[in-house]
């Protein structure tokens, strides 16, 4: 068995609570990987994190995002866009990898970019669109060690956007400016919460703010 331990997001009563799976059969394993439902899998050091598919409104600001960011990206020249691979922490001893929903490897650093992922290094950027009771922040640290020099964190349901600034071994929030733009230099744009009955995040690119998405 890959791993002992494995933690997953159960729903119980409407809500979300989380599970410890203290024996983990490999017929199990094996049911998940044929349905397809290992998909969001991620070994955290040798231990399974089983994660539920994403909600339709999670998908809905990934699918845009990437719509509106790959082309920007590849336009520019800045790098490569990438969504739902593997990062992997190959010094780790035991295997250990994260899948980000966007991955942004800047221009030059493409080898690093493997058949199965990321490997060689970290990647310059992530993006994780947050769902309630997730492990978008207890990501930190893995990304922190791989020398990952930002990471936008964007809210499922508020679409309050955060950004963190990689600054010695541990992550800074980067804070709004007057007009609650938050900035990414990696990427060379910039996130703003449009506030409303209907909450929209604007992305706009930084050398030209015209190129923009109402997300």
């Amino acid at each position: 068995m890959p791993a002992v331990v494995a933690t997953r997001r159960v729903r119980y009563n409407q809500g979300v609570m989380r599970a410890l799976l203290l024996h983990v059969s490999e017929e199990e394993l094996a049911r998940r990987r044929r349905l397809g439902h290992d998909r969001y899998d991620e070994m955290w050091e040798g231990v399974l994190h089983m994660t539920p598919a994403p909600s339709s409104e999670h998908q809905r600001i990934l699918d845009e995002l990437i719509a509106f960011l790959g082309p920007l990206m590849k336009a520019r020249k800045r790098g490569l866009l990438r969504s739902g691979i593997n990062v992997f922490d190959e010094a780790s001893p035991k295997e250990n990898y994260r899948i980000p929903d966007l991955t942004f490897i800047a221009a030059g650093r493409e080898t690093i970019l493997a058949a199965d992922g990321v490997r060689g290094g970290g990647p310059d950027a992530v993006i994780e669109i947050r769902s309630p009771e997730d492990e978008t922040y207890q990501k930190f640290g893995f990304f922190a060690a791989l020398g990952t020099r930002e990471i936008a964190v964007l809210d499922r349901d508020s679409k309050k956007p955060e950004v963190y600034r990689l600054a010695g071994s541990q992550y800074l929030a980067i804070a709004p400016d007057r007009e609650g733009w938050v900035v990414s230099e990696v990427m060379r744009v910039r996130f703003r919460l449009i506030p409303g009955d209907v909450p929209r995040l604007a992305v706009e690119d930084l050398d030209d703010p015209r190129t923009a998405a109402l997300i």
